[in-house]
């Protein structure tokens, strides 16, 4: 197996994908961030969220960062998962909402 092989990588078009390369820079980058927070999330897995007030992205780790009481749940993944189209396609609508919305 090739290290890459189960890296989750981000959606190439969208809102989402704009918002991605802002908050984590390259593709490459968000994996291993998102690698990172999965490792330490264990079992619990790690959802991307945006901030409501900001509109920024973060990574949250269940129970591990506490609660995240303005943030909108986009993906929640565990290691080995990849998010299908329908899954990015559900976060850039959220996303597109926020911006409008801002």
């Amino acid at each position: 197996m090739r290290p890459h092989e189960h890296h989750v990588r981000p959606p190439g078009s969208g809102v989402i994908a704009m918002r991605i390369g802002l908050e984590f820079g390259p593709p490459d980058e968000f994996s291993r961030n998102l690698e990172h927070a999965l490792a330490r999330g264990g079992d619990r897995g790690a959802t991307l969220v945006a901030y409501l007030d900001r509109g920024d992205m973060t990574i949250h780790i269940p129970r591990e960062d506490g609660p995240c009481w303005n943030a909108v749940p986009l993906v929640h993944l565990h290691r080995g998962e990849q998010p299908s189209a329908e899954d990015w396609g559900t976060a850039n609508g959220i996303l597109e909402k926020l911006e409008r919305y801002r």
